[in-house]
């Protein structure tokens, strides 16, 4: 619904001063133009992280961590930064700001891109 976006530009949503509350507010808004009935459907969302490895006399060493997930239809939990208030990863009923630290980084995608990459660490 809103084109991959905020994408890599995620952090500057939240201003100068890289606040997520109203980056998350600028999601909903968003949102709201497209679909006034948004929060009644599963909008699909996806977080990414892509690792590299420079300095190695070999090519560079790259990962890429995909989580998929859905986006809630209002802030909750306070755990975690950034969007996990809103992130509700697949096959799950919560969102990231409400899992423990472990939980979530059993299922984060920064984990699943340093599980690959981190053999060659």
């Amino acid at each position: 619904m809103l084109n991959n976006k905020p994408g890599i530009y995620s952090a500057r949503w939240g201003g100068k001063k890289g606040d997520f509350n109203l980056a998350i507010s600028k999601v909903f808004q968003k949102l709201s133009k497209v679909d006034k009935n948004w929060k009644l459907k599963k909008i699909k969302a996806r977080f990414i992280c892509a690792l590299t490895i420079y300095g190695l006399k070999k090519n560079p060493i790259q990962s890429i961590g995909i989580i998929n997930g859905r986006i809630s239809n209002k802030k909750i939990g306070n755990k975690g930064f950034g969007y996990d208030p809103i992130f509700i990863p697949q096959n799950k009923r919560i969102t990231f700001g409400q899992m423990n630290q472990k939980l979530k980084f059993k299922n984060d995608h920064r984990a699943k891109a340093f599980k690959k990459i981190k053999k060659f660490l």
